[in-house]
């Protein structure tokens, strides 16, 4: 009678250590990693903290709510959200920073050499979808020098990604507008590593 509640149980508690190894992983990795990534990340004290504690509540919440000996259904259920709202505030908070640093960047004229328009599969929670993603390749003089780069076309803050066009009229008609027939468009440009770029 008891042992579907127990296999659910186990399996809850198996998902919660999977996630809270993967957790203690990630932040290995961010405290090692001393590279600066501006497109990726502003790197704000409170845009961490409000993850790496935001996590842990979540988690510790999941247990206390799911485990009836403790006896601590409501605190879990508090810390399962205010957990979540945290890992949410900290995902928000650094897009906004990152995109308001970004902003400050030069904007500087290029050629556009190379285009491609590559399809990919998506998952969404149907299934998956193809997607479209430009490739680009840009000459700009910059600071006396000449650099070959490969912008972000469509950079979404929020996903830390180049986003999928999901048709391919849409990303055609996007790079057309971005783009002058002779390739003449516009970067906004990393002064601290020129090679890091995005199409304007």
């Amino acid at each position: 009678m008891n042992a579907p509640l127990n296999i659910a149980r186990y399996f809850v508690l198996s998902l919660v250590g999977i996630m809270a190894m993967a957790y203690v992983v990630i932040l290995i990795i961010k405290f090692a990693d001393k590279n600066p990534r501006p497109m990726m990340s502003e790197r704000n004290r409170l845009v961490f903290w409000l993850s790496a504690f935001g996590l842990p509540a979540f988690l510790l919440g999941l247990v206390l709510a799911i485990l009836p000996e403790f006896g601590q259904l409501n605190l879990g259920v508090a810390l399962v959200v205010g957990g979540f709202l945290a890992v949410l505030a900290s995902t928000f908070l650094n897009a906004v920073l990152a995109k308001s640093k970004r902003a400050a960047w030069p904007v500087v004229n290029a050629r556009c050499t190379e285009r491609q328009l590559q399809t990919k599969k998506f998952s969404n929670g149907e299934g998956s979808a193809d997607g479209w993603l430009w490739r680009l390749v840009c000459e700009i003089n910059h600071g006396g020098k000449r650099y070959v780069v490969s912008p972000k076309v469509h950079w979404t803050d929020l996903g830390q990604i180049d986003a999928p066009f999901w048709s391919k009229e849409k990303a055609q008609l996007f790079l057309s507008q971005k783009i002058s027939p002779d390739g003449e468009c516009k970067l906004r440009l990393n002064p601290d590593n020129p090679l890091e770029a995005e199409l304007v």
